[in-house]
């Protein structure tokens, strides 16, 4: 038996407005999620990168469902292999055979005119459908969390530089003031 997990991401924007040209901060739609947008994201969810993240949270690639050559590899996989139509599993490393088995089991998809993500895994193992599904959207939730962390970390090195240079401003100008006033004779 198989048996399939899911689990939903709801995509919002939380922008942060100090990274946007004056210009641009008073566009709403920059607000807006498109539909180019939520594939964008699908495709993150699909990356190997995360794919990795999540085989080693869960040690995925530990397990014989997800490395054909830890049980036996299926003949016909070789033979097709053999023939060029596909990849036979013991032409392949450990970490290419666990990815293969990895993205077989995984669907991820938009569900149609909304913001929503939708992460499918299938296993024979009910408990690992499930974590596994999981695991994938909190490996997003927190790659999207560290983006905006440095964002906003590069915002707020921008800002202090632009602090900095504002402070040398304001502090010519009050010393351009005091030297007028003293010239002229003008008190405060």
């Amino acid at each position: 038996p198989r048996y399939r997990s899911e689990s939903r991401l709801l995509l919002e924007t939380h922008e942060n407005v100090f990274l946007r040209a004056e210009a641009d901060k008073a566009n709403s739609d920059r607000n807006t999620i498109d539909q180019e947008a939520v594939t964008s994201q699908t495709q993150l969810v699909l990356s190997r990168d995360l794919a990795r993240d999540v085989i080693k949270k869960e040690k995925l690639d530990q397990l014989p469902e997800f490395d054909p050559a830890m049980g036996h590899i299926p003949v016909w996989k070789n033979i097709l292999g053999l023939f060029g139509i596909g990849r036979s599993p013991s032409a392949m490393s450990a970490d290419e055979r666990t990815l293969e088995s990895y993205y077989e089991r995984l669907s991820v998809y938009a569900i149609d005119k909304s913001r929503v993500i939708a992460i499918d895994f299938d296993s024979a193992n009910p408990d690992l459908a499930s974590r596994v599904a999981n695991a994938i959207a909190e490996t997003y939730l927190k790659m999207q969390q560290a983006a905006k962390r440095d964002q906003t970390r590069a915002a707020g090195e921008w800002l202090a530089g632009e602090i900095a240079g504002l402070r040398t401003k304001v502090a010519d100008a009050e010393a351009k003031v005091d030297d007028y006033r003293s010239r002229h004779n003008l008190f405060p």
